[in-house]
C-alpha cells in the first residue's frame, strides 16, 4: 500500500522552521555557492553533490510545513543531526578543495557551533583520506535512505522506516511468519506484540515490523560494530516481556500505550544511527571507531531510557520474566508485591459445575452491584472456584481486562492489603490509598475484584482489625460499578454487605463422583482389589478436595491404600477429638497424614518444613544453602525431594520452595521450629537486611535488586519478632529494622516496622534515636512534615544527652530542610547554619558540605539565584574533590533549574540532561523524577512540547509509585503549563487546580502560590 502524497502545507507568516532544519539548509546553500566557485576545474562530481544536497534540504523542509513540528518523529533529533553533520563536513571538504584556508576556519568554527556535536576538524594535505566522491556516494546513499520522489521524502511523510504495507495486519502476520531470521518462540512473541498494538495509531502499529527489520539487517549492522549484538538483546527482552500478558490489545492513550511508543521511537533511532553509519561509511571520519562507537553508545543510552520508561509506567521489572503461577494456587505477596496478573484457570476441577456457573450468572449481571462470597472451610477449594470464575469465558468477555485477582494471604493487616492494591490498579501511593482505589473504581464502567484469603485479616483476634476490615468491606459495596467476590474460610458472614448469593455461600465438600474423578486424574485407576479401600479411605476424608488430592499424590508417589487407611484411621482419631469442626480436622487430618509419613528416624525434613513455613514468600535457594549450613543440615537436596514428594511445598522454576496456603497455616501452628532453628533463620535475615543499601552510588541498584526480592519475608519475620520484642532480645531485630526501614527511603518509604518497634525500644535511648532519626527521614519523604518535627526533635534530644555533637547536628541538618519545605526560611538557615557550625568544629568536612547545599536550597527557593549559583557551585567543587558523585549530580540538577528560571534553557538543559543521564545509571527513581521534572518544564520553554510531556509522564509515574505528593504536584504545575502554552486552557486549569489541592494537602503554602497566580493568570485569558 503506498504511501499518501504529502502536500506542503503553506506557512504562516509566522511559521518557523526548526533550528537543526534550518541550519542544514544553510549548509546545503553553501555547498551550492561552493560549487559554483567551483566550475572552473571541469569536474562534474561538486555539482552532483550540490544537486544532492539541495534535494534533501527540500524533502527535509517539505515534509516540515506539511507536518510542523512532529517533522520526521521519531528520527528527527537522530537524522537531521547526523544529516547535518554529513552537510558540514561536506562544506569542510569543498573548503580545502578550494584551499582558502581562513574561509574554511571561520566555517569550522561556525559549525561548532551549530551542532551539539562539533564536526570533524577541517581535513588539511596531511591528513584527508577523504574524497569528494566518497561524499558524492555517501549522499546519494542518504537520499535513497529518504526515499525521496517528487522532492518529497517518503520515509519522513510515513514515519517509520518499514514499509507502508505493514498498515495491514494480515501482511505483518505473514512477514512474520514467514521469516527466516527469528525463530518460533520469538514469532509468537512478535505476532502476540502485533495483536496488541494494532489498536494504536499508525506508525506506532508497526514497531513488531520495526524489530523484524532490525532483525533482517543485523548482520550488515554486525560489520559496522559487533556491539551491535548487545543492543538487538535488548530489543529481544523488550518484544518478550510486552508480549508476556497474553495479547490484550493495546489502545492510544493507554499507559501502555505511551511505554510502546516510546520503545518504538528508540527502536527507530537506532535503525536510523544504524543506517546512516551505513550510508556514511566511506566517509573516513564518519566510519572511525571512534564515531562508530559513540553513535552507537547514543543508540544504547536512548534504549536504555524507553525501557525505564516502561519499568515505571507499568511497573515491570525487566531483568525478570513474569513466573508462571501453580495451577494448586496463586501464592500471595505481602508488601508491596502485588501483581496485576491473573492466575491460571485450574486444570482439575470436578464437581463444581454448578457453583461456578451460578457464581457466574451472578457476576456479569450489570442490572445491580453484586458481592458475591464463597465460604467454607480451608481445603474445600474455595480458591480454586475463584480462579475458574474469573477466567470462564463469558466474565472475561463482559469484564475484559478489568478482572483483578488479590490474594490478602501476606497481608499483615487491612491497611497493608488496601495499600498493596495501588501497585495492582497502578495508583499512587497516598496518605489514603482507600480512597484512592474508590475513586478509581468509580472512574471505570465495570471492574470484578476478587479478594481471596480474606479471613487473614478478617478472623484476626484484634478486635480493631476486624472492624477495620468490614468498614473497608462497606465501603466497597457502596461502589455500584464494582463486581465484588471474596474467598474466606468460616461460615460466618462479614457484615454490613448485601451479599447476593447469601443462600448459598458455603462450598460444599465434593460428591463421591467428583471426589474419584479428582482422585482418579491424579494417581490413575486402582487396581480392582483396592477400589473399595479407595472409595472407604475418599469417604472417611469427606470428599474434601485439599484432602483428596493429598491422598491422591501419596499414591502417586507409590505408597499403598492400605497402608494409607491404616494410617489414616490413627491420625484422624487423635486429630479429630481436638476441635468440634469435622471438616476442619478432616483437612488438619490429611496434612497430618502427608507429615508423619515423613521418616520417623530423620526429623530433617519435617524441621526444613517449619522453616519453610515461617517464609510467606518462599525460601529462596541462597538463603535455602545458608541454612544447611547453620543448622547442620546434610543432604539438604534429599531432604526437600522427601517433602516435596508428599505435595507439601512444590518449588518454582526459580528455584524458591512455596506451601500452598492451609498447608503453612497448618505447619505454622502445628510445628513450631527448634528454637536454635529459628535463631539461625532470624540471623540470615538480619544479615540480608544489614545488606540493605542506603546510600545512592554506582553500586545501589545491584544491592537494591537483591534485597527486593525479599523484602515480604523480611517484613513477615521482623514484624513476627518485634511482638515479642524483651529486655533479653537481641538487638540486631533494631540494626534490621533500621536497615530495611532506610532502604525504603530509596523504594517506598514505609515506617510501619519502626512505628512498630519504637515502643519496645523506649529502654534502649542510643537504638531510640537512630530509630528516631529514620523515621523522621521516612516521614519528611512523604510529606508529613509535623510528624518529621517531632520524631527528629526527639531525637536531637537524645543525642545531646549522649554528648554525640555529629548526630544532633544530623538532626539540625534534617530539621533546617522540613523548615525549608514548610516555608520557615529563618528558621531553616538558623538551623542548617547550626548544623553547620558543628560540622566545621569537628572538621567534618563532607557533612559541612552538605549543609552548604542546603543553604544553597534556602536560597533557591527564597529566589535568590545569585548566591544560590555561586553556593552549589562552590559545594559542587567540594563534593567533586570528596568524590561523591550523588551530590554532584543533584548540584549539576540545581545549577540547570536555575538557569530555567533565568531563562538561559540551552545551559538549563545541558545541565539538567547530564545530572539526568548520572541518576539513571544509578536508578535512583526519586532524582530521576525531580531531574526529569525540571527538565520537561526546559523544553516547554523551549515549545519542544511531546519531549516536555514525556519527562513529565516519567516523573509523574515514578511519583505515584513512591507516594510522593509533592513531587506529583509539581509535575501537575509544569503540566498545565505545557497545555497553557498551547492554547488548552481548559485542561491546564484542571490540572493547576488539583496541583493546588495537593499543595495544600501537605500544608506547602510556599508551593499552592504559583498555582493561584496561574489560575488568575489563566482567567484573564479566557476573559481576552
Amino acid at each position: 500500500m503506498a504511501a499518501p502524497t504529502l502536500s506542503p502545507a503553506p506557512l504562516s507568516a509566522t511559521y518557523q522552521y526548526p533550528s537543526n532544519v534550518v541550519e542544514l539548509r544553510n549548509h546545503a546553500n553553501i555547498i551550492s555557492k561552493k560549487v559554483n566557485d567551483l566550475k572552473s576545474k571541469r569536474d562534474p562530481t561538486p555539482e552532483q553533490i550540490s544537486a544532492h544536497a539541495l534535494s534533501i534540504a527540500e524533502a527535509v523542509e517539505s515534509a516540515c510545513a506539511g507536518r510542523s513540528l512532529e517533522l520526521l518523529e521519531p528520527f528527527a533529533a537522530v537524522a537531521v543531526d547526523e544529516i547535518g553533520r554529513l552537510l558540514s563536513s561536506c562544506c569542510a571538504e569543498l573548503h580545502f578543495v578550494e584551499k582558502k584556508p581562513r574561509k574554511r576556519e571561520r566555517l569550522g568554527n561556525w559549525a561548532s557551533r551549530t551542532f551539539s556535536r562539533p564536526p570533524s576538524p577541517s581535513p588539511s594535505p596531511a591528513q584527508s583520506t577523504t574524497s569528494l566522491d566518497d561524499y558524492l556516494a555517501s549522499l546519494k546513499a542518504v537520499k535513497a535512505l529518504l526515499r525521496i520522489e517528487k522532492g518529497q521524502s517518503q520515509l519522513v511523510y510515513s514515519g517509520t522506516m518499514a514499509p507502508t504495507a505493514v498498515q495491514s495486519a494480515a501482511f505483518l502476520q505473514n512477514e512474520i511468519s514467514t521469516s527466516r531470521v527469528i525463530d518460533q518462540v520469538f514469532k509468537t512473541a512478535l505476532q502476540t506484540m502485533t495483536n496488541m498494538t494494532d489498536g494504536l495509531p499508525f506508525p506506532y502499529k508497526a514497531v513488531a515490523q520495526t524489530v523484524l527489520q532490525f532483525h533482517e539487517h543485523i548482520e550488515s549492522y554486525r560489520q559496522i560494530d559487533d556491539s551491535v549484538g548487545a543492543l538487538m538483546s535488548k530489543i529481544d527482552d523488550f518484544v518478550k516481556i510486552v508480549a508476556k500478558p497474553g495479547g490484550r490489545k493495546i489502545n492510544s492513550g493507554q499507559e501502555t500505550a505511551e511505554a510502546i511508543e516510546t520503545f518504538f521511537r528508540a527502536v527507530q533511532s537506532i535503525i536510523v544511527r544504524l543506517e546512516i553509519l551505513k550510508a556514511t561509511r566511506r566517509v573516513k571520519r564518519f566510519a572511525a571507531p571512534g564515531a562508530v562507537n559513540a553513535a552507537l553508545a547514543e543508540a544504547d543510552a536512548t534504549l536504555d531510557h524507553a525501557q525505564t520508561v516502561f519499568n515505571t509506567t507499568l511497573l515491570v521489572n525487566m531483568d525478570n520474566a513474569v513466573q508462571e503461577l501453580r495451577d494448586a494456587q496463586i501464592v500471595g505477596k505481602g508488601n508491596v508485591n502485588y501483581s496485576s496478573e491473573l492466575p491460571a484457570s485450574p486444570r482439575i476441577l470436578h464437581g463444581r459445575d454448578e457453583e461456578v456457573r451460578s457464581l457466574v450468572d451472578f457476576a456479569i449481571d450489570h442490572s445491580r452491584p453484586i458481592r458475591l462470597a464463597i465460604m467454607g472451610a480451608g481445603g474445600l477449594g474455595k480458591t480454586t472456584v475463584a480462579k475458574a470464575v474469573v477466567q470462564h469465558v463469558n466474565v472475561a468477555q463482559s469484564f475484559r481486562d478489568r478482572r483483578f485477582f488479590v490474594t490478602a494471604e501476606a497481608a499483615a493487616g487491612i491497611d497493608d492489603l488496601v495499600t498493596g492494591m495501588l501497585t495492582t490498579f497502578r495508583l499512587a501511593a497516598t496518605s489514603d490509598p482507600l480512597a484512592s482505589l474508590l475513586q478509581h473504581f468509580r472512574s471505570h464502567d465495570r471492574t470484578l475484584l476478587v479478594l481471596d484469603n480474606l479471613e487473614t485479616i478478617w478472623n484476626s483476634a484484634n478486635a480493631k482489625q476486624r472492624s477495620a476490615t468490614e468498614d473497608v468491606l462497606s465501603k466497597l459495596d457502596r461502589v455500584r460499578s464494582l463486581t465484588l467476590i471474596i474467598t474466606c474460610r468460616g461460615a460466618d458472614l462479614p457484615p454490613d454487605v448485601e451479599w447476593a448469593n447469601r443462600n448459598a455461600v458455603s462450598l460444599p465438600t465434593l460428591t463421591s463422583e467428583a471426589a474419584l474423578a479428582t482422585f482418579t486424574d491424579i494417581a490413575g485407576h486402582a487396581p480392582a482389589s483396592d477400589r473399595l479401600v479407595r472409595d472407604a479411605l475418599l469417604k472417611a476424608v469427606d470428599y474434601m478436595p485439599l484432602a483428596v488430592t493429598l491422598l491422591a499424590r501419596l499414591v502417586a508417589r507409590g505408597k499403598k491404600l492400605r497402608d494409607l487407611d491404616t494410617r489414616w484411621k490413627s491420625s484422624h482419631t487423635s486429630i479429630l477429638s481436638t476441635k468440634p469442626n469435622g471438616r476442619l480436622d478432616n483437612v488438619d487430618a490429611s496434612i497430618q497424614l502427608s507429615i508423619a509419613y515423613l521418616p520417623s528416624e530423620d526429623p530433617a525434613p519435617l524441621q526444613l518444613l517449619s522453616l519453610c513455613a515461617q517464609l510467606p514468600d518462599g525460601m529462596r535457594l541462597p538463603v535455602r544453602k545458608k541454612l544447611e549450613r547453620l543448622c547442620g543440615f546434610r543432604d539438604l537436596d534429599g531432604i526437600l525431594d522427601v517433602i516435596q514428594g508428599l505435595a507439601l511445598v512444590y518449588v518454582t522454576e526459580d528455584d524458591t520452595i512455596r506451601m500452598l496456603s492451609p498447608i503453612r497455616l497448618y505447619v505454622l501452628e502445628k510445628h513450631r521450629p527448634r528454637d536454635d532453628h529459628c535463631a539461625s533463620l532470624l540471623q540470615i535475615y538480619y544479615e540480608i537486611a544489614k545488606q540493605a543499601p542506603w546510600k545512592i552510588g554506582s553500586q545501589f541498584p545491584a544491592a537494591r535488586d537483591r534485597i527486593l526480592p525479599e523484602l515480604s519475608n523480611l517484613d513477615a519475620l521482623l514484624s513476627s519478632e518485634i511482638q515479642h520484642f524483651n529486655e533479653q532480645s537481641s538487638t540486631d531485630l533494631i540494626d534490621a529494622v533500621n536497615a530495611v526501614s532506610r532502604f525504603s527511603l530509596h523504594h517506598v518509604p514505609n515506617e510501619r516496622l519502626l512505628t512498630a518497634l519504637i515502643p519496645h525500644i523506649e529502654h534502649l535511648p542510643k537504638y531510640l534515636a537512630s530509630s528516631l532519626w529514620i523515621l523522621a527521614d521516612i516521614h519528611w519523604r512523604r510529606d508529613a512534615y509535623d510528624l518529621s518535627l517531632e520524631a527528629v526533635t526527639r531525637a536531637r534530644s537524645l543525642y545531646r544527652s549522649f554528648g554525640h555533637r555529629s548526630d544532633a547536628a544530623d538532626c539540625d541538618l534534617q530539621m533546617g530542610n522540613i523548615h525549608r519545605l514548610k516555608g520557615n526560611y529563618a528558621e531553616a538557615i538558623a538551623s542548617l547554619s547550626a548544623a553547620r557550625e558543628t560540622f566545621y568544629e569537628l572538621d567534618i568536612q563532607l557533612d559541612v558540605a552538605y549543609c552548604d547545599r542546603d543553604l544553597a536550597l534556602v536560597f533557591y527557593e527564597q529566589q535568590n539565584y545569585d548566591d544560590a549559583a555561586a553556593l552549589f557551585t562552590s559545594v559542587r567543587e567540594v563534593f567533586l574533590r570528596l568524590d561523591e558523585p550523588a551530590p554532584v549530580a543533584f548540584c549539576q540538577e540545581m545549577l540547570g533549574d536555575i538557569y530555567r528560571m533565568r531563562g538561559d534553557y540551552q545551559a538549563a538543559e545541558t545541565h539538567l540532561e547530564s545530572a539526568l543521564q548520572f541518576y539513571t545509571s544509578l536508578g535512583s527513581m526519586g532524582d530521576i523524577a525531580s531531574c526529569s521534572c525540571s527538565l520537561g518544564d526546559v523544553y516547554r520553554c523551549q515549545r519542544r512540547f511531546d519531549a516536555a510531556l514525556e519527562h513529565l509522564q516519567v516523573a509523574y509515574d515514578i511519583g505515584k509509585k513512591q507516594g510522593d505528593t509533592l513531587g506529583i504536584a509539581n509535575v501537575l504545575q509544569f503540566r498545565s503549563y505545557v497545555h497553557r502554552d498551547q492554547g488548552q486552557l481548559a485542561q491546564a486549569r484542571q490540572l493547576l487546580l488539583e496541583a493546588q489541592r495537593l499543595y495544600e494537602s501537605i500544608g506547602s503554602a510556599r508551593c499552592a502560590e504559583p498555582c493561584a497566580e496561574g489560575l488568575a493568570e489563566l482567567d484573564r485569558a479566557e476573559q481576552a
